[in-house]
């Protein structure tokens, strides 16, 4: 089948525009340059962390709204304690105080701020890895655990997705880096692309 040429760099825009827009369009997005783009390793290996970071943030964001409910299972449960102590004869006070005390301002309000710490730091995520792939760099500071992230997935894709790297594994032995992905001889004792020592 023929495959389209479209400029790498509109491709990279678009998958960029996904991660924003949600899971549906960066499935669509992504099976569409792998299945009828002509698309460079480079642009493999984008989409690859790309779906990565993405899946990231919406487990990070799907274990939250978990603990959330949780906690609202929990202290909504203590709540209907109460009522039903109420319902038998115990001072209404109880719940009056319940709700101004600890219900409200700690449990709503706490969940609600963490909540938005959250979102933010997973946006700033989003942000700090369209900024780095721009000007091709590697995230540093606090984001270095996802930079580590990353170059994990990269090379569990390099090691059993792409074809012609497996068939090039058959020809000739080879290894690669742990840290950017990249291909070396089976006795180097450095990376030539990044110089992390084996």
């Amino acid at each position: 089948m023929k495959k389209f040429k479209i400029n790498e760099n509109l491709l990279a825009l678009l998958l960029f525009g996904a991660m924003f827009a949600g899971w549906e369009y960066l499935i669509i997005v992504t099976a569409f340059i792998w299945g009828f783009c002509e698309a460079g390793k480079s642009l493999k290996d984008l989409t690859i962390k790309v779906l990565a970071v993405f899946g990231a943030c919406a487990v990070t964001m799907l274990f939250w709204d978990v603990l959330v409910q949780g906690i609202d299972a929990l202290f909504g449960g203590l709540r209907h304690f109460f009522e039903m102590l109420v319902s038998w004869g115990v001072d209404y006070d109880l719940i009056e105080g319940y709700d101004k005390y600890f219900y409200n301002p700690i449990c709503t309000q706490v969940v609600n701020i963490v909540g938005g710490l959250l979102s933010f730091v997973v946006l700033a995520v989003k942000a700090k890895f369209i900024y780095c792939v721009i000007c091709n760099k590697e995230m540093r500071g606090a984001f270095w655990p996802v930079q580590m992230f990353l170059n994990k997935v990269l090379v569990f894709a390099n090691n059993n997705f792409y074809e012609e790297d497996k068939a090039a594994k058959a020809d000739a032995k080879g290894r690669f880096c742990p840290k950017c992905g990249e291909k070396c001889d089976a006795d180097a004792t450095f990376c030539t692309s990044c110089g992390n020592k084996f």
